[in-house]
């Protein structure tokens, strides 16, 4: 029996002939009233065949089919009832069947049209069908369990009779998705099955999870009304012991203390209401469109990819309060069901709370210090949450950057997320890194003003009110790009084999689950950085405040621009780190429009500069992707007194100061990394003329000084040379004290006002520099790498290791910078070494 035959109208069987005229009326109704996008959006590149294959959809319904025989044919994709399959009459069936009558009733038996392709398989063993699974979801409101009223109007996972799909297909026709899914083989799903009956069975138990689990994705799984979660969480056992537990410990009644634990679980709980979220979908379409030039997305693709057979933990960077708002409105628009984000308390203001909740957001306590009752309702809501298989979403740096650099996670919501994971594994869970990258900040001026030394504004009613005006402005693009997903079961194997066979409970948590959730934080800030996606705004000030006076000759700019843009084509990065196709002219016209950066008018050639103010805030830009050339700028200030070293040489500079700057900046390489990183980053710097190579690669050495070339060498070593600064600092503190003499808080005091201090005499002034949460991690670097001590006095002690990396520092840094900073210190000058010589670092 051939496999593909031409569709003739005659071979049509009966029930296809009749079906045939509401086929065409329902095409033209939906033509009229439906308006559905696709997803993917270009479902082509999936891999459709042109021939040998039949769509399946999860319902067999007319107006199911009429969708996707639209989009088809919007797309160029072999549409529905054109090919004849292996004795079958259209190439579409549904995995689930009605009775054709007023009420109707689920079929329990497999599609007939499933049944002859199967048939057929067996009958001709050369034969091939790919199945094209296709969900159609009539608006995208998660089912609630106990609200019945508003299942009548959104998608659901239950059986929708007549007056229902009527009812959705006026209400939710301007709001469909259809979604298509990845070609799978029949004889594939069949598993060489050789009797019909179960080949059938087997396929259609496949074909059903399949479309469970892009169902659970998109809409979400089943939900609790808010009220009937919360009385579900009180007869949990952790939350009853909790509150037996006050009551002995308060001596106040059960029944209050009960109701107590009620508030907290509403204070809590999120209340999911479809109308709002198709509320804030229109809302957030004009708002983006009024505040920025565009959204470009990056690696969204990995979202769909997770989704399939994992619930989805998001855990983007925290630049501004636009990252939560902006990441709904993506994955919304991916076709995904849109997480259900934690969001301070801070935020459950009067009218503005009650919409965030109902937008998804559920609300969470700075911090649950000695309310014991309080912890087990927020670690019994996570729980239930994440058990159903609900996408989450935080932000595991607690508090929005102002520096732009990512800040230390905060173990708290990851450990709950594990934990509450180990206790019951219902769902496999994957984090999801999300990378936010702004060519201008809403909240860039109060960033100034916190970093100044003035407090935080509190968040209120009337601060938004005011914050309206920012309607006038606008903020250009903003980048996002999706990193790559960690699965937690792969890192729970690797920490705990045998975490499967372990019991677990919410109360106790194992001991060794501290160290897989640091791993797990400092994971993610690094897939976060790795997802970074740098533009004009970002290289503009990378350059810049590299020079003295953070002004440059346009023409020097725009060199040392492309120069930035060649390196990051060869970056040792993901491709998320290619700058999108702008030149270098163009990024200057970008930064300038934004209003970073001002034109001195010149007859020799214009002047592009900062004033202090624009270059304060340009540090935060410069921080966001300061990562991705750092390990060119670290090698260019090896060259800032040598013009020749031996590669042995640099590898061990690069070494000494690698620890810090990784923690710093979140870079991903161990030691064999890093040695491979350092390799592809010579050769992408002698590919641009600024190093060349002898003697097989064992030498390295730059143009004279002066040179064209050499220039854009310091200027790209000049961008890492205020953290090696501080690094210095804090150093000379400590050898300046002596061994015992200082305490850690005591260091960082001294070592902050010092690092002001620079900044007001030699430096541009910008608090970035003498940041403590950075010094800080500094401090607690040294400690990890053994160089520092701590005593039960809480005493920092060294011993010859410190003086070790001070001698070494000092070959990167140079005797003007060390002298500089002495000075600042009130160090005595060290008596004037001779610096080694040419000859002599090429030896080394």
């Amino acid at each position: 029996m051939p496999l593909l035959r031409e569709r003739r109208g005659r071979s049509l069987r009966w029930l296809e002939t009749i079906a045939a005229p509401w086929r065409g009326l329902l095409r033209g109704l939906a033509k009229l009233w439906v308006r559905f996008s696709v997803a993917p959006p270009e479902p082509e590149r999936l891999g459709i065949p042109s021939t040998g294959i039949c769509y399946v959809l999860e319902n067999e319904l007319l107006l199911d089919e009429a969708l996707l025989d639209a989009a088809c044919q919007r797309h160029a994709l072999l549409r529905p009832g054109t090919e004849l399959l292996l004795g079958t009459s259209w190439n579409v069936f549904g995995v689930r069947r009605y009775r054709d009558r007023l009420v109707r009733r689920p079929l329990p038996e497999a599609s007939p049209r499933l049944r002859r392709l199967v048939a057929g398989l067996l009958a001709d063993p050369g034969a091939e069908v790919m199945l094209v699974p296709v969900a159609v979801f009539w608006g995208r409101a998660p089912a609630r369990e106990d609200s019945w009223l508003k299942l009548l109007f959104a998608e659901q996972w239950g059986l929708a009779g007549r007056l229902r799909r009527m009812l959705v297909f006026l209400l939710h026709g301007r709001n469909v998705l259809v979604q298509f899914g990845q070609p799978m083989s029949l004889r594939d799903l069949m598993a060489g099955q050789v009797r019909e009956e179960l080949a059938v069975r087997r396929a259609s138990r496949l074909l059903r999870t399949h479309f469970r689990n892009v169902r659970a994705a998109v809409i979400g799984p089943d939900l609790s009304h808010r009220r009937s979660l919360v009385a579900q969480l009180l007869t949990t056992g952790p939350v009853r012991q909790a509150i037996d537990d006050e009551v002995a410990a308060t001596g106040q009644r059960h029944g209050r203390v009960r109701e107590r634990a009620r508030r907290y679980g509403l204070e809590i709980a999120a209340d999911y209401s479809y109308p709002a979220i198709l509320l804030f979908e229109k809302l957030l379409t004009w708002l983006w469109t009024r505040l920025y030039d565009g959204i470009e997305l990056h690696q969204v693709e990995r979202l769909g990819d997770a989704a399939r057979d994992h619930t989805l933990v998001y855990v983007p960077c925290h630049r501004s309060h636009m990252d939560y708002m902006i990441l709904s409105y993506v994955v919304y628009k991916q076709g995904l069901a849109i997480p259900f984000i934690a969001a301070g308390i801070n935020l459950n203001l009067p009218m503005i709370g009650p919409m965030l909740r109902r937008a998804g957001a559920f609300f969470i306590r700075r911090s649950f210090a000695g309310n014991a009752l309080y912890t087990a309702m927020f670690r019994g809501y996570l729980s239930a949450m994440l058990s159903r298989g609900h996408p989450i979403e935080y932000f595991i740096e607690g508090t929005r950057s102002r520096t732009g650099r990512p800040l230390p996670h905060r173990a708290g919501m990851l450990s709950m997320t594990v934990h509450s994971y180990l206790c019951q594994p219902v769902r496999p869970i994957a984090f999801v890194p999300v990378y936010f990258g702004y060519e201008k900040l809403v909240e860039g001026q109060s960033y100034l003003t916190e970093l100044s030394g003035q407090g935080k504004k509190k968040e209120s009613v009337l601060g938004l009110i005011r914050s309206l005006r920012t309607l006038r402005e606008q903020f250009g693009r903003v980048q996002v790009s999706v990193g790559e997903p960690i699965k937690l079961t792969a890192l729970l194997n690797r920490h705990r084999p045998d975490w499967r066979s372990l019991e677990f409970s919410l109360d106790s948590r194992p001991a060794w689950l501290s160290a897989l959730v640091d791993e797990l934080g400092r994971d993610i800030l690094v897939r976060i950085n790795a997802a970074a996606v740098p533009n004009p705004v970002n290289l503009v000030a990378l350059v810049l405040l590299a020079m003295p006076k953070q002004s440059m000759v346009e023409r020097e700019l725009a060199v040392q621009l492309e120069l930035c843009r060649q390196l990051l084509g060869r970056a040792p990065w993901s491709m998320a780190a290619r700058l999108r196709s702008l030149d270098a002219p163009a990024m200057i016209e970008r930064a300038e429009h934004l209003g970073l950066v001002l034109r001195h008018a010149h007859p020799l050639g214009d002047v592009i500069h900062m004033d202090e103010r624009r270059a304060v805030l340009a540090t935060y830009f410069r921080n966001n992707v300061q990562h991705l050339l750092a390990l060119h700028g670290l090698v260019a200030c090896c060259y800032m007194n040598h013009r020749s070293l031996g590669l042995r040489r640099i590898r061990r500079l690069i070494r000494l100061v690698y620890p810090y700057v990784a923690g710093e900046l979140r870079l991903p390489w161990d030691r064999r990394g890093l040695r491979r990183a350092l390799n592809e980053t010579l050769a992408a710097m002698a590919d641009a003329g600024l190093l060349r190579a002898g003697r097989n690669g064992r030498i390295w050495s730059r143009a004279r000084a002066g040179s064209a070339s050499t220039a854009q060498l310091l200027v790209l070593g000049q961008s890492m040379m205020p953290t090696l600064q501080r690094y210095y600092l804090v150093i000379a503190l400590l050898l300046q004290a002596g061994p015992g003499r200082l305490r850690r808080s005591e260091l960082l005091d001294l070592a902050q006002q010092v690092a002001e201090r620079l900044s007001l005499v030699f430096e541009l002034h910008s608090p970035d520099f003498f940041d403590r949460a950075v010094l800080s991690q500094f401090v607690d670097g040294l400690r990890a790498q053994g160089v520092i001590r701590v005593d039960a006095d809480n005493r920092l002690h060294f011993d010859e290791a410190l003086r070790a990396v001070d001698e070494d520092a000092r070959q990167i840094l140079g005797a003007q910078i060390r002298q500089s900073l002495q000075q600042v210190i009130s160090l005595e000058t060290p008596q004037a070494t001779v610096e080694p010589d040419d000859e002599h670092d090429a030896a080394a």
